[in-house]
């Protein structure tokens, strides 16, 4: 199905300083920047309502809606970089003596090193905890109010 010098991108493993890597970390900074701009808004969405003599607090439901969707966009970048972060090399430190140093192709010693590393880190910045608390807000809204 594929010529001998291509591979799938499903086996394919990425030279750290590829054009296609460095382009990606352009793009996850981005996304990074964007989160980091987005989750300040959770805090707008609280707004306080006095109905006929209580008060009760509810969520504007529009700016729920814009700051769910760009975070989870976020988190999308995330999950993606976290995938390719399995997929690329990087270089063996016993041979950073001269020059550029070797990289390691192997899936497996990529993977072991990665998790043993940055991965739970990268993981929970994935998890989509604002979105769960947003929700749980509009829910507890919607119930006693």
């Amino acid at each position: 199905m594929f010529p001998e010098d291509h591979e799938p991108w499903r086996k394919r493993i990425l030279d750290p300083g590829s054009d296609i890597v460095l382009k990606w970390n352009r793009v996850f900074i981005v996304s990074c920047l964007v989160a980091l701009f987005v989750d300040p808004l959770y805090f707008y969405l609280p707004s306080v309502i006095e109905n006929t003599g209580s008060t009760c607090v509810r969520t504007d439901l529009t700016l729920r809606i814009v700051v769910t969707f760009l975070r989870t966009i976020a988190d999308l970048f995330y999950l993606l970089h976290l995938i390719i972060k399995f997929r690329t090399a990087y270089v063996a430190p016993s041979s950073r003596v001269f020059g550029r140093g070797e990289l390691v192709m192997d899936p497996k010693k990529i993977a072991r090193r990665y998790i043993r590393s940055d991965f739970f880190i990268d993981f929970i910045a994935t998890l989509p905890l604002p979105q769960v608390c947003c929700s749980s807000v509009a829910l507890f809204d919607l119930l006693h109010c």
